[in-house]
């Protein structure tokens, strides 16, 4: 059992899972100032600098910072052991699914992740989200869209945690349309986070989201029938293991 001084900073940390947000929003606000008055960067004595890793490294960093923001509020120090073990099984499961089917975009990952935090709870949707991408990148390739996609994952767990509040009894159906929204929920900001990394001119930025529509369809469609084919039986598996988790104490 963890001690007091312990206890109290975990609480602490919680406490502060603004700051990086609020640190996020302001690097944005400030980087959406500069490209309206661009001639900032050569009153700065920055006149040379590169447009395309300046945006790309504000996208990192702000992602980054919300992340950080997410992971700080919903730090638990409840979780046990057994817990830990599905979280990293469902992790491994998650990224590996993103390598073992050959269609783009066309994935469980995201099912996977709305019902791992609609059975676990927040902390666990949000772990399995971030750990996704950060091991399957491994294999796929590592870069700015990493972090946006741990932050847009994570997401998507948490959300599937505030489902189940609304709707403990939510049918596929309901469920698989939900999942398909996320199509379009994920891959929006990572159409935005490509366009900031290119060089964020704003007379580029319609076209690539559109763009973006069709693989958005996919992503959403992919989430949709993974739901349908097993969304009934994983989370009917995930409840079983859940109440295994439970202990009940009586008198």
């Amino acid at each position: 059992m963890e001690s007091g001084g312990t206890l109290m900073r975990t609480d602490a940390v919680r406490k502060l899972w603004s700051l990086p947000a609020a640190g996020s929003v302001f690097i944005v606000a400030v980087a959406a100032a500069v490209s309206v008055r661009p001639g900032i960067f050569i009153f700065a004595g920055l006149g040379s600098v590169d447009i395309a890793l300046y945006y790309a490294l504000i996208s990192v960093v702000a992602a980054g910072l919300l992340v950080i923001s997410v992971l700080m509020r919903f730090e638990s120090t409840l979780t046990s052991t057994r817990e830990i073990a599905v979280i990293g099984a469902l992790s491994a499961l998650s990224a590996a699914s993103r390598l073992a089917i050959p269609i783009p975009n066309f994935k469980p990952c995201t099912f996977l992740i709305i019902v791992t935090g609609y059975v676990f709870g927040p902390e666990a949707g949000i772990m399995v989200g971030m750990l996704t991408p950060a091991v399957s990148n491994m294999f796929l390739g590592q870069g700015y869209w990493t972090v946006w996609q741990m932050l847009m994952w994570s997401l998507a767990g948490w959300s599937g945690s505030l489902l189940r509040k609304k709707f403990p009894s939510i049918s596929v159906e309901a469920l698989a349309a939900y999942a398909f929204s996320w199509g379009f929920i994920f891959g929006m900001p990572l159409d935005f986070a490509t366009w900031l990394s290119l060089n964020g001119n704003a007379s580029i930025l319609p076209g690539i989201m559109l763009a973006g529509v069709p693989w958005n369809i996919v992503d959403g469609l992919g989430n949709m029938v993974f739901t349908l084919a097993a969304g009934k039986y994983t989370i009917a598996i995930l409840e079983r293991y859940r109440r295994r988790f439970e202990i009940e104490f009586t008198d």
